[in-house]
């Protein structure tokens, strides 16, 4: 991935002295080791705005493994062992795997001077995995870069949340329209706010609503969700793609009920059903790779499979997207909020295979963002 990597930042022109940088996380295990442990050392040294993803999550987790058993010397001895022999069974092909799960049973029934530290491997976790591998080989400082990532940011001139995996509107035991909803209700108010409110109280309030959601809803405050979630079941938070509906759709529904508070935004030929005193805000994030570039009117999934061969994708805003006619198609030749948004460029040529598909999407009140694509060689 980090050469698809480099091969983005060249073709939007990215300029360190200008450009704010930020991801979604899961930038690590997506390849060949070499290639994650390259993308960790351009992300820690240049200390890379981002999030925190699933995958970096496990990678933290064996660090922090890894940095136990070698507090002891002992640990320290056994560790090194059992690598070289991982090595040695690799370089002649044989089933690693097969034989950690043979030492780790035997550990079980068989005390030994080595018994003792196979059973401190946890159980589920995958010893010699693409994970253990990269936190083994990792500096202090890339652990350092990955375990300070946060699961969340929130930017709040243009009303965006970034997250790895996704964030809810509303909480689904209960109907998004129920006064005790974030968007159901002005903050600070405690009901729905009567009489005009004045422009410099709706940014504030704004801000503060946008907030509410990210740490008021309350599946949105529980780590494993904004690591995994993908879908809602029923009242179910769940990573399984194929159950439920996407996230995504939920956040599109609450959204398109927001009428302002002072109605402003009500449309013209009829007020929704169940409208929200609130204002739209997005979410960009990642983690979907099985739904592809998903882009929606209030929310940017931008996992684009890079790691089974596809496209590496960016969203540019800002005075960075260059919004010219000659560089940029039109958004509405593409944006269909109904769909799923995939600008796959059908009629590419194999001269073309790695030069940028662009077009500009729909982001914010009034604004537009572009969407820039590589081709991934993984």
């Amino acid at each position: 991935m980090y050469k698809s990597l480099q091969t983005l930042l060249k073709q939007v022109s990215y300029n360190p002295e200008s450009d704010v940088l930020i991801h979604v996380g899961d930038f690590l295990a997506k390849g060949p080791h070499a290639g994650s442990m390259a993308a960790l050392n351009f992300m820690a040294s240049n200390n890379i705005t981002g999030v925190r993803g699933n995958h970096d999550q496990k990678i933290i987790e064996w660090g922090s493994w890894i940095s136990w058993i070698r507090s002891s010397p002992e640990g320290q001895k056994w560790l090194d062992a059992i690598n070289k022999k991982a090595s040695e069974l690799h370089e002649h092909g044989k089933n690693v795997k097969k034989w950690v799960n043979k030492e780790i049973k035997k550990a079980k029934w068989n005390p030994s001077k080595d018994s003792k530290w196979w059973a401190r491997v946890p159980k589920g976790w995958d010893i010699f995995s693409d994970h253990y591998y990269i936190a083994r080989d990792m500096t202090p400082a890339q652990f350092d870069y990955l375990a300070n990532l946060p699961l969340k940011l929130y930017v709040p001139h243009v009303h965006t949340h970034i997250i790895h995996a996704g964030l809810l509107p509303s909480d689904p035991r209960r109907k998004f329209y129920d006064a005790s909803q974030p968007l159901a209700r002005v903050p600070g108010s405690g009901r729905i706010m009567r009489g005009k409110i004045d422009n410099n109280t709706v940014k504030k309030l704004r801000e503060v609503q946008d907030l509410a959601v990210s740490l008021h809803v309350k599946q949105n405050t529980e780590p494993w969700v904004n690591l995994n979630m993908r879908s809602v079941d029923g009242s179910t938070v769940t990573r399984d793609s194929k159950e439920g509906k996407p996230w995504s759709k939920l956040w599109k529904r609450d959204n398109s009920h927001c009428v302002g508070y002072n109605n402003e935004l009500v449309p013209a030929d009829a007020k929704p059903k169940h409208a929200l005193p609130c204002y739209p805000s997005s979410v960009i994030y990642g983690h979907a790779a099985s739904r592809g570039l998903d882009i929606k009117r209030w929310s940017f999934g931008m996992d684009s499979g890079c790691v089974y061969g596809r496209k590496l994708t960016a969203m540019i805003i800002g005075p960075s997207a260059h919004f010219t006619e000659t560089t940029v198609q039109d958004a509405n030749e593409y944006y269909d909020e109904e769909d799923i948004f995939d600008i796959e460029d059908e009629d590419e040529s194999e001269s073309e295979k790695n030069m940028m598909a662009r077009s500009l999407v729909p982001f914010g009140d009034d604004g537009k963002a572009r969407i820039v694509k590589v081709k991934c060689n993984v």
